[in-house]
């Protein structure tokens, strides 16, 4: 696990879309986050920004610095079975996109429709050497280096962490949402979340930089933190994390 070395924030850019964000802009927030340090990015294909933001992405001056993290899912909703080949030919893709020869990180998910233990639970006890074998191979063949597991519940991580090539959890971790406190002190752990979803900003008595400050100081209280992802869409927001960064 040494190998991860990630900084103490990492860019989510799911919101890029959404917050009118142009290609221009993109390429901009991209190099002043890497300028202060964050020289990790949380991505999916899913998001509606993936486009926007992969363009942007290969255009960017810091491109070959960049680590990643990447979200996938197999099983995904509506399928009942894990399959190898299938997670295999999504790294594949985000590979060609993204243009890296390695992901840092793969953010696993295991998924039922709906989302339910049993059905999950189900997939990992009966195809459990499908999964071992897959991720080791992955691995192996030096398409992923470490893989965390976004467990949707206490119950699934518990189980899911077991498994010889899952090296972590991926959660929500804050002041808030407090559940997997535990495994944010006993294994390598991905906070999702820090602000709970910016509803620990709506103290007024205390500016967002104190807020910022106070929030991740807490996430980073749990020993086996490795970074916290959280959703900088703006030069302006991304300017109020400058003294948290090189105090960290």
């Amino acid at each position: 696990m040494n190998t991860l070395n990630l900084g103490k924030i990492t860019l989510g850019t799911m919101r890029f879309v959404d917050k009118n964000l142009s290609i221009k802009e993109t390429v901009k927030l991209i190099e002043e986050s890497f300028n202060l340090g964050i020289n990790t990015h949380h991505s999916s294909f899913e998001y509606n920004s993936y486009s926007l933001y992969s363009n942007a992405l290969n255009k960017s001056s810091c491109k070959p610095h960049i680590k990643h993290i990447v979200k996938l899912s197999s099983p995904h909703f509506g399928e009942s079975k894990f399959s190898a080949e299938k997670l295999e030919k999504l790294i594949d893709n985000e590979l060609k996109h993204l243009k890296v020869d390695c992901i840092d990180v793969l953010q696993w998910l295991v998924r039922s429709e709906p989302i339910n233990d049993n059905d999950r639970l189900s997939v990992l006890l009966y195809q459990k050497e499908t999964i071992e074998t897959s991720l080791s191979n992955l691995k192996e063949k030096g398409k992923i280096k470490h893989v965390f597991a976004f467990p949707y519940s206490v119950n699934f991580a518990h189980e899911v962490i077991k498994l010889k090539s899952v090296d972590g959890i991926i959660s929500y971790l804050n002041k808030s949402e407090t559940d997997y406190s535990h495994f944010a002190n006993s294994v390598p752990f991905i906070a999702i979340r820090p602000f709970f979803a910016g509803k620990l900003f709506n103290d007024a008595s205390n500016s967002s930089e104190s807020i910022i400050s106070d929030c991740l100081d807490y996430v980073y209280k749990h020993k086996n933190v490795k970074t916290s992802i959280i959703s900088i869409n703006t030069i302006q927001q991304l300017s109020q994390y400058k003294n948290y960064l090189k105090k960290s």
